[in-house]
């Protein structure tokens, strides 16, 4: 699947190598802060700020879509405000 170059994985991704590193909580921590993304095989992540475009839908997962609906993303779009 191929996404909006406008997304990209949150900063500071984990290697292999770091992961030896890690105790059980900081493994969680960077988990839940998503830097393991790339190296479990996550999708990139739309933009946290900024309006969404029709373009970027149509590469998205109905969860993505939702999950943006109801961070505001697609507000202009909704509103008939952007193409």
């Amino acid at each position: 699947m191929t996404y909006p170059p406008t997304w990209s994985y949150p900063p500071d991704q984990l290697t292999r190598a770091d992961l030896k590193t890690l105790k059980p909580k900081e493994y969680e921590q960077a988990r839940e802060a998503g830097r393991l993304d790339q190296l479990t095989g996550a999708p990139p992540r739309p933009p946290a700020e900024g309006q969404l475009t029709r373009a970027d839908i149509a590469h998205m997962t109905p969860h993505q879509i939702d999950a943006a609906r109801q961070a505001g993303q697609f507000d202009q779009i909704m509103n008939g405000d952007a193409a």
